[in-house]
């Protein structure tokens, strides 16, 4: 196996065992309304016009194919979704923001 397809397959396994976590916690939780906190506070995105929309909280940010390449991730755990709710909330806003903590933390 090729080491590009490798480090796919890995971010997939990663993301979907992720929304898999997600999707069971909206479930445990009751959750029947887009308008609950728990649905609201999911990154989302939408297409708009030929746009694409990510919409996490009341931030509405463009999506502009920020597109990385292919990175290895270790877990999404529960900290990661809060600084993705903050950031995106940040940057909505128009201000800045920058994660610190110990290295091997997920700031990247």
């Amino acid at each position: 196996m090729k080491e590009l397809d490798r480090l796919t397959l890995e971010a997939l396994i990663v993301l979907s065992v992720h929304n898999q976590d997600i999707t069971q916690a909206l479930h445990k939780n009751g959750t029947t309304s887009i308008n609950t906190f728990g649905w609201q506070s999911q990154m989302r995105y939408y297409f708009v016009n030929m746009d694409t929309e990510v919409r996490v909280l009341n931030a509405v940010c463009e999506y502009n194919n920020e597109y990385l390449g292919n990175s290895s991730r270790l877990v999404i755990t529960p900290l990661t979704d809060r600084c993705y709710r903050t950031l995106c909330s940040a940057v909505y806003l128009n201000y800045g923001g920058a994660p610190e903590g110990p290295a091997g933390t997920g700031k990247t």
